[in-house]
């Protein structure tokens, strides 16, 4: 279990943000997914998709494509009852035209391993004229008698339209004068014209304003008639259309938990395609979970790394191989100790999502919950941040199963002093508890507790090189002399120390130096 605040900390949405491809479905999907709300792909799966993906870049572009398409899934309705409106009918199969596309990419070229379910039918009987649209609505090849209706319509319509234009051409006969459309517009001015339109049975006053009256055309005798007969057959086309609408809402309630089927496993085939386009992107693999070690070759923390990549800096990947009795790790300042401690929570973290991890292998402890100092040891206003800490960390105790804890300078809100015995308290309780623990600090007893593996930041690799004048440089030079690897210590063998070496590179005066070599 990983709260909002340790996967913050961990910089986890930079790595969700990575992942997925744009769309509703998908969209839907990973929101979802990122709430635990819907089922894992097992890491297998991804795998194995993984490997497909890179043997055949074609077929991974194909199924970002469709699967980009996809809309939400419709709403089912559970209540038998329900009429389906043609929203919804629209919705539904628009849904599983997009599905079909996909269903038939995976039974062609084994995208899903063909193990999508097959809904064909579904959108056949929702498209009985053939279209192969994912367009819906209703038309004559659902009813024999709608088809019949709509063809007296366009009769009818057509009648109406003759009416109407010979009514017209007589009306303008009678009054002698030329119109384009069923409206004439008068001048008040001409009031003869205006009265013997008023007398005229073939026109109406619609508007009038201080300038002009606006006629328009009375229905004739005829054309009442046939637009009394398309009022009927209206009446009779709705009625048409509600049956028809039954019957399909009848159809499409037993194919219900079919549907609902199809969609849940490919959510299940969805969320493996990210996941494994992901892993194929960034070059992941697979991690191995179980036991009670940690081993990680080559260990990326990827939003750092796209980060300096894009400041046109390197990045240097590290082993992170930690021992379940406890762990402490040493070495200076801007040394990267913070810096291995979220990338090791991150990779444990994203193995909570089977997320593909950037490394080169990964053997991961079996851990239900990760905590990070901190990550929630400010949350309270009430509390110092040493107190908030140490509340913080106690609820993480209280957690069920093991967890991956996180120490970063634990206890340096208190005077030195304390907090290095109040370190070595913890870190001695939690070797001997189910929980592995791996703690960055400055204090030197922990660093030497028998039962602890012990690790130092290499640290900066530094020559006789003269030291620049200008302040960036040094920083510059500092980031290229830094070895960011991580040594494990023998026992009792203190880490080296590099912290006056690394004032001397940035620059501290020269005065200060000698007086430290004075105090020796």
């Amino acid at each position: 279990m990983i709260n909002e605040l340790v996967k913050e900390a961990l910089g986890m949405p930079a790595i969700f943000d990575l992942i997925g491809i744009s769309g509703a479905f998908m969209t839907e999907q990973k929101r979802l997914w990122q709430r635990g709300e819907i089922p894992l792909p097992s890491y297998t799966a991804v795998g194995d998709l993984m490997r497909d993906l890179k043997r055949q870049p074609a077929l991974r572009e194909k199924g970002k494509t469709l699967l980009a398409h996809l809309p939400r899934v419709p709403n089912l309705q559970a209540d038998a009852d329900h009429i389906y409106s043609i929203t919804e009918l629209f919705h539904i199969k628009e849904f599983l035209y997009h599905y079909g596309r996909l269903q038939l990419l995976d039974k062609r070229e084994g995208l899903f391993g063909g193990e999508l379910i097959d809904l064909d039918e579904v959108f056949k009987y929702l498209d009985p004229q053939g279209s192969g649209s994912p367009a819906f609505h209703l038309n004559p090849a659902f009813s024999d008698r709608l088809g019949e209706i709509f063809s007296r319509e366009r009769q009818l319509e057509t009648q109406l339209q003759k009416s109407v234009q010979a009514h017209f051409e007589t009306a303008l006969k009678q009054l002698n004068i030329k119109a384009s459309g069923y409206q004439i517009v008068v001048p008040r001015s001409d009031k003869a014209l205006c009265e013997r339109i008023l007398q005229s049975s073939h026109w109406v006053l619609v508007s009038e304003s201080v300038a002009n009256l606006r006629f328009s055309l009375a229905d004739d005798e005829e054309s009442l008639r046939i637009k009394t007969q398309l009022q009927d057959l209206q009446h009779e086309r709705t009625a048409e259309e509600e049956l028809i609408l039954r019957n399909i809402s009848l159809y499409i309630h037993q194919k219900v938990p079919g549907i609902q089927a199809a969609a849940a496993l490919l959510s299940l085939k969805a969320l493996s395609f990210i996941l494994a386009d992901f892993g194929v992107k960034y070059a992941c693999v697979i991690p191995s979970i179980g036991g009670r070690e940690i081993r990680i070759k080559a260990a990326v923390n990827l939003p750092l790394k796209l980060h300096l990549q894009a400041q046109q800096r390197e990045y240097q990947p590290i082993d992170l191989c930690f021992e379940p009795q406890g762990n402490v790790i040493t070495g200076p300042n801007m040394g990267g100790k913070s810096c291995a401690l979220q990338t090791l929570g991150q990779l444990v973290a994203m193995t909570h999502y089977h997320i593909p991890l950037p490394c080169e292998s990964a053997q991961i402890a079996e851990l239900q919950n990760i905590w990070i100092n901190y990550a929630d040891s400010s949350r309270s206003s009430d509390l110092s941040s040493f107190g908030a800490e140490v509340v913080a960390f106690n609820e993480a105790l209280e957690r069920e199963g093991s967890s991956l804890i996180l120490l970063d300078e634990f206890a340096r809100g208190t005077n030195p002093a304390e907090g290095e015995k109040l370190l070595c308290a913890v870190l001695e309780y939690l070797s001997h508890s189910s929980h592995l623990v791996v703690a960055a600090t400055h204090y030197t007893k922990p660093a030497l507790m028998d039962r602890l593996a012990q690790f130092t930041i290499l640290g900066p690799q530094l020559d006789s090189s003269v030291i620049p004048s200008d302040a960036k440089q040094r920083l510059k030079l500092l980031s290229q002399k830094m070895d960011y690897r991580l040594k494990r210590l023998d026992k009792g063998q203190l880490p080296p120390q590099s912290a006056i070496a690394i004032a001397k590179l940035l620059g501290l005066k020269n005065e200060i130096l000698k007086l430290i070599d004075m105090g020796d």
